[in-house]
Formats: C-alpha cells, sequence, structure tokens
C-alpha cells in the first residue's frame, strides 16, 4: 500500500449536486462562580461568527452562536438535528468544560470534524489574557475528544491557524465527504433487468447496501423503456442526430443511429421521469426485442455525459461507486481491466462500447456501432475514444464477507493512447507508485471487482474520509 497524495484537482463540468450543510459549533467558557471573563462575550460572539463566516465557503452553514452553557449547547442539537445537517463542526476559542459539547453531540448523529483552530501563530510577548481567551482552544480540546472516544462516537480533527490554506483544505475535504454521504443517502439506482448471469462481484444485498452505504436501488421494468422508446417524437430523434454528428465522428449507417439515439432519448426521458440518481442495465435485455433491438452502450455513455452516473451489465456497486465519484471530480466513468501493459508499466482500462465521453481526449471520441452484441436490429452504437491523459482517482465499491462493505481505491494517471479499433473507449492506467505487476496483485487481493469507477483528479483522500463518514473500510492500494 502507499501514501495518499493529497491535491484534488480535477476538471469538473458541474455533476456535484449536493451542496454541504455545516453546523457551526464554536464554544468557549467565559463566566462561571469561578471565572470571571465575560467582558469578552462580545469579541467572542464575533470571533464565532467569523468563523462561521469562514466555513461557508464550504457549504450552508447553521451557526448556533457562541455556545458556553449546556442550555446553549442542547438547542444547538435541535438546531442541528431539524436543520438535518451534514457534518458539525466543533470548535473551542477557550477551554470549555466537557459537559459542554457532550450536551450536543451526544444528542446528534452527523459526523463530526474537531477543527482545532486558532487565529494567531504563537503569543506574543505583548499579548495579555485576552488574547488568550480568544486563541487557547488547545486547553479544552482533548476533553471534547475524550467525550466522542468515550462514548464512541467517530470524529475527524484538525489542528491549524485559522487561515491556514492547508487547515482549511483538510477542513474543506472533510466537509465534502459529509455531503457525499448525504447524496448517497438520498440516492436511487435504477436497475434494468439484472446484474450480469454468474458474475459473482455484481452479487449484492440491497438491503445491506441501503442501510450502509445509503442508495435504493429501484427496479425498473424494461418494458417502460421499450414502450418510451415508440413515443419519443421524431423531431427530437433528428435534432439529436444532427448535434451528434457536429460533435462527434460518427461512422455507421444512418439508420441504426437513429434507432440507438431514440434509445438514448428514451433512457433519458425515464430515468428524469422517476428521478433516479444512477443507472444500471443488462444491457443485453434489449437485444431480443423487436421494439428495440440494439444494445445501449450508446446511450449509457450519453447518461454519464449529462450527470446520471451509468454503469454496466447491471452492476450496480459499480454505479455507486461512479456516484460517489461524480460528486468529488464532477464526471465520472466506468472502467474494466483488460490487458496489462509490462512494458510501459500499465494497464489497458476499456469497456465495451461503454464510457463517458466528457472525459476522452477532446475531439477524438466517434461513434461507431458494436462488434460485441447483436441484436434484431442489429449493432447498436457506442464510443471509441482514449480517455484524456493525466491524474486519475479508481474507486471500486465491494463486499467482504457478510455484507462487510468497503472502497478500494487507488490513484495514478491516464497515459497517452492512441485508441484501438475496437469500438470502446480505452486507456492505459500506471500507478503512481508500485510496478504494475505489484498493483495488479495488490488491487485483486484488496478484494476489487473487474469494474471500477474513475474520474480525473487525485480524490483518495477524500474517498478515504468518505468511507470514515459511512462507517466502512477504505483499502487504498
Amino acid at each position: 500500500m502507499t501514501s495518499l497524495l493529497t491535491d484534488a484537482t480535477s476538471p469538473g463540468t458541474g455533476g456535484r449536486t449536493t451542496r454541504p450543510k455545516i453546523g457551526v459549533l464554536v464554544m468557549a467558557l467565559l463566566e462561571d462562580d469561578y471565572n470571571k471573563t465575560g467582558h469578552m462575550r462580545g469579541p467572542a460572539t464575533a470571533a464565532a461568527q467569523e468563523i462561521a463566516n469562514l466555513l461557508s465557503r464550504f457549504g450552508d452553514v447553521v451557526h448556533a452562536g457562541l455556545v458556553e452553557e449546556e442550555p446553549q449547547a442542547a438547542a444547538a442539537a435541535r438546531l442541528f438535528n431539524a436543520e438535518d445537517v451534514d457534518i458539525i463542526v466543533a470548535m473551542e476559542l477557550a477551554y470549555t468544560k466537557g459537559i459542554v459539547p457532550a450536551r450536543c453531540l451526544i444528542d446528534t448523529t452527523a459526523p463530526v470534524l474537531v477543527w482545532n483552530a486558532q487565529r494567531i501563530s504563537r503569543l506574543g510577548e505583548d499579548d495579555g489574557f485576552d488574547v488568550v481567551m480568544l486563541n487557547s482552544g488547545m486547553a479544552g480540546i482533548p476533553e471534547l475528544t475524550a467525550v466522542l472516544l468515550r462514548t464512541a462516537r467517530d470524529f475527524t480533527m484538525v489542528t491549524s491557524r485559522l487561515d491556514d490554506p492547508e487547515g482549511q483544505r483538510k477542513v474543506e475535504a472533510t466537509i465534502r465527504a459529509a455531503a457525499v454521504r448525504r447524496r448517497l443517502r438520498t440516492a436511487r439506482v435504477a436497475l434494468v433487468g439484472h446484474p450480469f448471469e454468474g458474475m459473482t462481484d455484481l452479487m449484492f444485498d440491497g438491503l445491506s447496501l441501503r442501510q450502509d452505504v445509503g442508495p435504493v436501488v429501484w427496479p425498473l421494468e424494461p418494458e417502460k423503456i421499450a414502450v418510451r422508446f415508440a413515443e419519443i417524437p421524431q423531431a427530437d430523434v433528428d435534432a439529436t442526430v444532427a448535434a451528434e454528428r457536429a460533435k462527434y465522428t460518427v461512422e455507421m449507417e444512418p439508420p441504426l443511429f437513429e434507432r440507438s439515439v431514440r434509445l438514448a432519448l428514451a433512457l433519458e426521458s425515464i430515468v428524469k421521469e422517476y428521478r433516479f440518481d444512477a443507472f444500471t442495465a443488462f444491457d443485453q435485455v434489449f437485444l431480443t426485442d423487436p421494439r428495440v433491438g440494439i444494445i445501449p452502450s450508446y446511450g449509457t455513455g450519453r447518461l454519464c455525459e449529462i450527470g446520471i452516473p451509468a454503469s454496466p451489465e447491471g452492476d450496480v456497486n459499480c454505479a455507486v461507486a461512479q456516484l460517489v465519484m461524480q460528486e468529488l471530480a464532477g464526471q465520472s466513468t466506468t472502467v474494466e481491466n483488460y490487458v496489462i501493459d509490462f512494458e510501459n508499466n500499465a494497464v489497458m482500462f476499456s469497456h465495451d462500447g461503454h464510457g463517458n465521453p466528457a472525459l476522452a481526449t477532446p475531439g477524438e471520441a466517434k461513434i461507431k456501432h458494436s462488434i460485441y452484441y447483436q441484436g434484431v436490429h442489429g449493432f447498436g452504437a457506442g464510443f471509441e475514444f482514449a480517455y484524456q491523459p493525466g491524474p486519475v482517482t479508481n474507486l471500486a465499491l465491494v463486499t467482504v464477507g457478510e455484507n462487510q462493505w468497503r472502497f478500494v481505491v487507488s490513484q495514478g494517471e491516464f497515459l497517452p493512447f492512441p485508441p484501438r479499433a475496437i469500438s470502446a473507449p480505452q486507456t492505459l492506467f500506471r500507478h503512481e507508485t508500485l510496478p504494475i505487476a505489484e498493483w495488479c496483485n495488490e488491487w485483486c487481493e484488496a478484494g476489487a471487482p473487474h469494474h471500477m469507477a474513475a474520474a480525473q483528479g487525485r480524490w483518495g483522500e477524500q474517498l478515504v474520509q468518505v468511507a470514515r463518514t459511512l462507517g466502512i473500510e477504505a483499502v487504498v492500494v
């Protein structure tokens, strides 16, 4: 296993849909029977608001105000629960009795980030106790974290200056992970037909997925799509055909391309009508239906492009992994291990006909008929292109024994790769540090399946955090 790179650059194209909701819990003990620093309430309240304003850059803030005593902490818990916050950011300006954060955190369930931040880098020679009162959270943070540990509440810890860019980046990454958790908790995944028969890594427990990861899997009858196929207006088909010919190189017979476009529009119409967040189908289900009679690879690729993660072969877990990657990066795709390239220390990733053209090398994508699957109306359309070279992160969502869920994560890069004439999206993947033989060994030993999600950029650190907020394991290869 290797260490994670921490930059999270990506050319995201708007696929993110969830803006985080952040509960802000800023605390300080100013006044009790023994402490007499009530004169600092004004500056401390202003400091708490400053922190809330800073966090509003990362999401929608639910600010509980300055919390000094148990009744205020209880009110903060009620507020955070009512607003259904994605994460609670807990901070102390100065020492706070542990029972105060306990009053809030025991009565809430959102993930917790303890930000041990202060505004100064050191106490100056001329600084007095008023400065200490706004910059001594470390006095009480150990008591706060001990409460979390003793109550079996997981938390993330970040220590930094308030204005430190690296500290803020870690805070933002943790908040973003909590937003992905919300997205998964509310997601609906369409499953058309069934997972490809005999593929054991596509087998899953839908109720366990709902309980432990979040999404609901909803069976979608192929009949609905076949009926909608005939209902798509010809004018819409003609307009899409013209737009796609202007955008891509189309190398197939016009009637067959038109049929593929009609099927793609039928998929999009049904997905939007039923408000699905991700999609997967047993692609071959339409081959023998005379109303459709082609493979839907072109249509599932278009779904990815417009922001509906789609995976082939009824692979629900891969569709969910794509949804995670889309929330982080803006676009995602399905890839599958193909051929090891020992000479280039890489492995070829591909999948027949299916892939996200938004991630293709610009100007390179072609639409061609499948060479794999023949229906009663012939070989339907799919994409052929090389994925754009650059940093990439792979994610597989798997179960390992008694429905124990796991993220398997890997980072590396897609290499320049002249596309082969195989009617499929394709690329060469090289791991960031491992020789390709070792990567293959560790990827398989971690339980990864033969499909995986991929997205441009470095997202390993965030994926580990997402897994943590879900309470599942993450293995980094």
